[in-house]
C-alpha cells in the first residue's frame, strides 16, 4: 500500500510561466507553458494551460489543502476532454471525443499525488533534501489506470534559465514498474519553485521535454 507523502509546506497562489520545448533529433518544437494556483477555500484550483504549434491545452486540478491529494481533473485538447474525480478509492470519469461520451470507472488502491495541472509545484511542498526518497500514485489518463511513481533527490546543482541561476534540488522521478517513464525537475532551494524539468516522452522514441522558469 503506498499513501500520500507527507508535506511540510503547502502551496502559495500564483502564476508561474515557462518556456518549453520538444525535442526529436534535431527537430524541435516551441511550446509556452502557464500554471496558476488558486485559492479555493477548502482547496487549492491548479490551472494549466500549454500552448502548442497545433493549439491549446487546459488542464485543471483540484487539489485538498494540507495533503495535496488530487480531487478533481479535467483536460481539453482540441476535440477532446476528459473529466474525472477521485473518491473513495475510484476514478470515475467521463472522456469525450467529438460530442460523444465514453464513461469509466477504475478501481484505485490509494489516493493521487503530484499529478496533474501542479504537479512540480506538489512535489516542491515535499520535505526534499539530498538521498530524499518517495513513492505515490499517478493515474495514466490514456490508459485509466493507476501507476506507482518513485522520487529520489539527488543532490544540490546550479541551474541557469531565463528566469536566473538558482541553486536546485535535482529531483528524479521515475515509474516504479521499471517503465519508459522519467523525468527530472530541479527545484529552487530556496523557494522551493520548479525551475526547470526535463523529461522523457514514452509515447514517441527519442523525443524529450524541457521547461525553464521564465521571468
Amino acid at each position: 500500500m503506498v499513501g500520500v507523502p507527507k508535506v511540510t509546506a503547502d502551496l502559495k497562489p500564483g502564476t508561474y510561466k515557462y518556456d518549453a520545448k520538444i525535442s526529436i533529433g534535431d527537430q524541435q518544437m516551441a511550446l509556452k507553458v502557464s500554471t496558476a494556483i488558486q485559492d479555493g477555500g477548502s482547496a487549492w484550483t491548479a490551472i494549466e494551460y500549454t500552448e502548442t504549434p497545433m493549439g491549446g491545452m487546459l488542464d485543471t486540478a483540484i487539489l485538498e489543502k494540507g495533503s495535496l491529494t488530487l480531487r478533481k481533473r479535467s483536460v481539453k485538447q482540441g476535440p477532446v476532454s476528459i473529466y474525472v474525480e477521485f473518491l473513495n478509492s475510484k476514478a470515475v470519469g467521463t472522456r469525450n471525443m467529438n460530442g460523444e461520451d465514453e464513461p469509466f470507472s477504475v478501481d484505485l488502491d490509494g489516493p493521487i499525488f503530484a499529478d496533474a495541472a501542479g504537479a512540480y509545484l506538489a512535489i516542491g511542498c515535499l520535505p526534499l533534501a539530498d538521498g530524499y526518497t518517495a513513492s505515490f500514485r499517478n493515474f495514466d489518463l490514456d490508459k485509466q489506470k493507476a501507476k506507482l511513481m518513485e522520487l529520489q533527490v539527488a543532490g544540490l546543482e546550479s541551474v541557469t534559465v531565463p528566469a536566473g541561476t538558482f541553486d536546485a534540488l535535482k529531483v528524479k522521478l521515475s515509474s516504479a514498474d521499471g517503465g519508459p517513464a522519467k523525468s527530472t525537475v530541479w527545484i529552487a532551494q530556496d523557494t522551493r519553485t520548479p525551475v526547470k524539468m526535463h523529461r522523457l516522452i514514452a509515447e514517441v522514441a527519442g523525443a524529450t521535454l524541457t521547461i525553464e522558469l521564465l521571468p
